[in-house]
């Protein structure tokens, strides 16, 4: 045989060789599902139900979704991918790469598109802050219209240890310290206990295709700062730095549960929850010492604006002397919510960006330009043969028969009520906006379609019954809206 009589050892060998590689690579790929099969039972993430999964089209992201479909039925997932309007063709490519997955593994994917820089702009938003916003709001929208109990994203373990440093530089407290947390639904994080370097490795022996962010190098951004430079030399002193900094935050999540757990009886009767206002009983506050303070003080922000960003200790201080002071009126101002004194009570209420008032428009048949609200409406009046209105957020099609012309567009106002398609009664506008998952911060700005009798298109959301197509209908208005 040839090459026998040089080395005859390499004929019997080298098959065994590549059949243990393959052996020990499929071990490699079931041990990575089977560590992140124990993520999800130790938090028992997923329940029951549908599942959406965030994807990128990023190595993480690519990554979750294949070993969810491993775990769960294909019919049970469902994708999200989100464009934020920044990075152009190559975020184009992302969003085409991540349907074109979809279709290879028979799992539905919903696309949207988002302007990160235009609210960053309008809401003086950091780009990061602003791309969080729209993202949670997109995928929260999406996991409800499609049945989505969890939202499942792929934040990895050094996810995790990057927030704690960045947290730490920046002076934070239990709440930063513990990092990401694997679970606060409806989001999930299966992969939280793996690192990236695990990920990548399953991604290459499972023969995946993702696509690269080249922005994730440009280390002028923070997280990137931290992952290429920062860790690097913390690995230095310990090469397990990571791996410490993850089991820190574990301890404090921990014991950040157990002040909660704790502190639930007092929140009961410290704080209540009245037309969506934070109110607090300041005899008791001031009864209490100045750390349990703090936290109650917290809970009751993050009630009021759904979260802490951007709220420190000198604004905790500031809310202390104010409850402790003599005053029975005032107020404060802090970081998206304002604070008044009421008596015996801190009222805390979510601080809504000031808008100008807008004069009502009327508007003629044809394209009608409305720069205050950088939108144009264009009407159309035709005849209506039943067909199918479009599908389309942007376009209404209504009964023109139903109509009470002449049209004008405005923006809410107090006392709004309206009848939404599909229901059988009218409800306070305020309260279906909040139901539709309107951002807060677009509220005010909503364009309405009114005839004489109130309101017929919450634009771009959602038509009144009283204007609905009906099977006799014979003319149809159609109204379309575009951004300027």
């Amino acid at each position: 045989m040839p090459g026998g009589e040089v080395c005859p050892g390499y004929i019997v060998l080298l098959p065994f060789c590549v059949e243990f590689r393959l052996c020990s690579l499929h071990n490699h790929e079931d041990m990575f599902i089977e560590r992140v099969k124990q993520t999800i039972d130790h938090y028992g993430m997923l329940g029951e139900g549908k599942i959406l999964v965030g994807v990128s089209g990023g190595v993480d992201s690519v990554v979750l979704l294949d070993v969810l479909r491993r775990i769960v039925p294909t019919n049970q997932l469902v994708v999200g991918h989100l464009d934020h309007g920044i990075r152009g063709e190559a975020a184009r490519a992302d969003a085409d790469f991540v349907e074109k997955l979809g279709k290879q593994l028979g799992i539905l994917v919903v696309r949207g598109e988002a302007d990160v820089p235009r609210l960053s702009r309008a809401e003086r938003l950091s780009l990061e802050d602003a791309g969080r916003r729209v993202r949670r709001e997109f995928l929260e929208r999406t996991a409800k219209e499609h049945g989505a109990a969890r939202i499942a994203l792929g934040h990895t373990r050094d996810d995790l240890v990057e927030t704690v440093i960045w947290h730490l530089v920046r002076g934070t407290g239990l709440t930063g310290l513990a990092g990401i947390r694997p679970v606060s639904l409806p989001y999930v994080r299966p992969l939280i206990d793996v690192s990236r370097e695990e990920i990548v490795a399953y991604a290459e022996s499972t023969g995946l295709s993702w696509r690269e962010d080249m922005t994730n190098k440009d280390t002028r951004f923070t997280r990137n700062l931290i992952r290429h430079r920062v860790i690097p030399l913390l690995e230095e002193i310990n090469p397990r730095a990571k791996e410490a900094i993850a089991r820190v935050a574990g301890l404090v999540r921990e014991g950040a549960d157990a002040v909660d757990f704790l502190l639930t009886p007092l929140l009961e009767s410290v704080l209540k929850i009245e037309d969506e206002e934070v109110i607090l009983d300041r005899a008791q506050l001031v009864a209490l010492p100045p750390g349990v303070q703090a936290l109650v003080f917290r809970k009751g922000i993050e009630k009021a604006r759904s979260g802490l960003t951007g709220i420190t200790k000198a604004h905790l201080d500031a809310l202390h002397r104010l409850a402790s002071s003599s005053r029975t009126h005032g107020e404060l101002h802090l970081p998206g919510v304002h604070v008044r004194v009421d008596q015996g009570r801190l009222v805390l209420a979510k601080k809504h960006a000031p808008t100008r008032p807008f004069t009502p428009v009327k508007l003629e048949f044809g394209r009608n330009e409305i720069p205050e609200l950088g939108i144009t409406l264009a009407l159309e009046l035709k005849g209506w043969n039943n067909g199918n209105p479009p599908v389309d957020p942007a376009t209404e099609v209504a009964n023109a028969d139903a109509v009470e012309f002449p049209l004008e567009v405005r923006t809410r106002r107090p006392g709004d009520r309206f009848q939404p398609l599909g229901m059988s009664a009218e409800k306070k506008l305020k309260d279906f906006l909040i139901d539709a998952k309107v951002p807060f911060y677009a509220r005010d700005r909503l364009p309405l379609v009114c005839d004489r009798a109130g309101i017929i298109w919450v634009v771009g959301v959602r038509l009144a019954e009283r204007v609905k197509l009906t099977p006799g209908a014979k003319r149809a208005l159609i109204m379309h809206v575009e951004e300027l």
